[in-house]
């Protein structure tokens, strides 16, 4: 029969950072977050599939109808993280509102007890996303850029 001590090993080398294989192996290790909020049947309805989650990579969004279930949803990721030994960093986090209310002020949002800043757009895989009626992304950066 083994031990505590001798189940426990430290980890010398991980995955490298934009590897080809990295983030496979990160979806793989991350797989039980996605469950959980799956399970969960909290986020937005996108045609008849209720999604709560998206990912590539670390990069995470979390989709919720309503404050409360967005701070459920964010109990629940930071549980799991914390679990996986990895954590949300609020100062690279935002949050967008869309819908008929997008422009009112809502109530604070936070992770690891840090407040996330209310954004009017953000950054997500290269593609500005923009607070309004509607979902709306935003290409003219990378218009400008191209130009």
């Amino acid at each position: 029969m083994l031990s505590g001590d001798q189940l426990s090993h430290e980890v010398k080398a991980g995955v490298r950072q934009r590897g080809v294989l990295s983030p496979i192996l990160f979806g793989i290790y991350i797989d039980g977050l996605v469950n959980l909020v799956d399970k969960t049947n909290i986020g937005c309805k996108i045609g008849a599939i209720c999604t709560g989650i998206f990912l590539y990579a670390d990069d995470i969004i979390l989709l919720a109808p309503s404050i409360q279930a967005l701070h459920s949803l964010i109990s629940l990721c930071e549980s799991e993280l914390d679990f996986l030994c990895m954590a949300v960093n609020p100062k690279k986090s935002a949050c967008l509102r869309f819908g008929p209310r997008f422009k009112n002020v809502c109530a604070s949002v936070a992770v690891c007890g840090r407040p996330i800043n209310w954004a009017t757009s953000a950054r997500y895989l290269g593609v500005y996303l923009e607070s309004s009626f509607t979902f709306k992304c935003s290409l003219d950066v990378n218009k400008a850029k191209f130009y």
